[in-house]
């Protein structure tokens, strides 16, 4: 999708499938340096909705809505008004400990629920790593890799040493840019495994790639201890936690996009200025899905550690 120059209604009423979407202020600006509106981000959305509605499916939706752009720093939502919502929009309740109640969260699940999402200001979507059917066990384990105030070729050299260990371990990763500062990696575990053993995985691995790389990474919680340093960011593997999901906008300067790519595309050349809204819908139809693989093979994680210490 190229950024266009016709201005879009103000309102309107999209069909997807037999599902009425009613879309409003289309041409208020998101991105006021790039002139990117409400009603582009819609467009995106809906052009890439094939390529992001798989990752959403079954996965409770933790909502961040910026409804005034990306100056607006916007609210998160977790807890759906039922009463308000369009009749094609799947909840579940579940518990959530912060609050000490069940919580109705939106189900991810078609188009039409995407764009609705993104309809309400969700820049950015956010589904849980576990689906609503199983929601303590995750359907992936994620490294976050999240560079300060250093060159990106660092977060590049973790992100490759995170893949070298893992495959000691004989377990497949995938990569994404996390569209912000750094990269996402990815293993499939399908709900093998409950959030305590992974997170706990997840902080082992990590540990492995700071023991290897000492003196650009950190593992240490606390920003002020891990200045100028990459961070390798375990947390996430927690319930309710959410990680913006493949193809997702992010509400930074240039509309860049969390983007799957290629091993070979991990290097010193890699820039997360190069995917933005205006070119990531012509790559997903010239390139091979770089993710095409991720649900493949179920990652033994219990094996990986066995071998690991052989």
């Amino acid at each position: 999708m190229a950024a266009t120059d016709k201005k879009p209604a103000d309102e309107e009423l999209i069909e997807i499938g037999r599902k009425n979407v009613k879309l409003s202020h289309l041409d208020k600006v998101f991105w006021k340096d790039e002139g990117i509106t409400k009603g582009q981000l819609v467009g995106y959305y809906r052009a890439m909705a094939d390529w992001i509605v798989p990752y959403l499916k079954d996965k409770p939706m933790s909502m961040r809505r910026q409804p005034n752009g990306i100056s607006d720093p916007g609210f998160f939502q977790k807890d759906a008004d039922i009463a308000h919502l369009p009749g094609f929009i799947r909840t579940k309740p579940l518990y959530s400990e912060s609050t000490d109640k069940n919580i109705n969260y939106i189900i991810g699940g078609d188009a039409a629920t995407l764009l609705y999402m993104v309809n309400l200001g969700c820049i950015e979507i956010n589904p849980w790593l576990s689906s609503h059917k199983n929601p303590d066990k995750p359907d992936f384990l994620v490294i976050d890799i999240d560079p300060h105030d250093v060159p990106f070729r660092e977060a590049v050299e973790v992100a490759l040493k995170t893949k070298e260990i893992f495959g000691r371990m004989k377990l497949d990763v995938f990569v994404k840019t996390s569209g912000s500062k750094g990269l996402h990696i990815y293993c499939y575990t399908g709900a093998k495994y409950d959030y305590d053993f992974v997170r706990m995985f997840a902080e082992y691995a990590a540990n492995l790639i700071h023991d290897e790389l000492p003196d650009t990474t950190s593992v240490e919680r606390n920003p002020a201890k891990r200045k100028n340093k990459t961070y390798i960011d375990f947390l996430q593997n927690s319930r309710g936690q959410t990680v913006a999901c493949p193809y997702s906008l992010r509400p930074k300067p240039g509309a860049t996009v969390s983007t799957p790519l290629h091993w070979h595309e991990v290097n010193d050349g890699l820039k997360l200025s190069d995917y933005t809204i205006f070119n990531v819908p012509e790559r997903v139809k010239k390139i091979e899905d770089p993710w095409k693989d991720l649900t493949k093979v179920k990652a033994d994680l219990k094996k990986g550690l066995a071998l690991l210490r052989k």
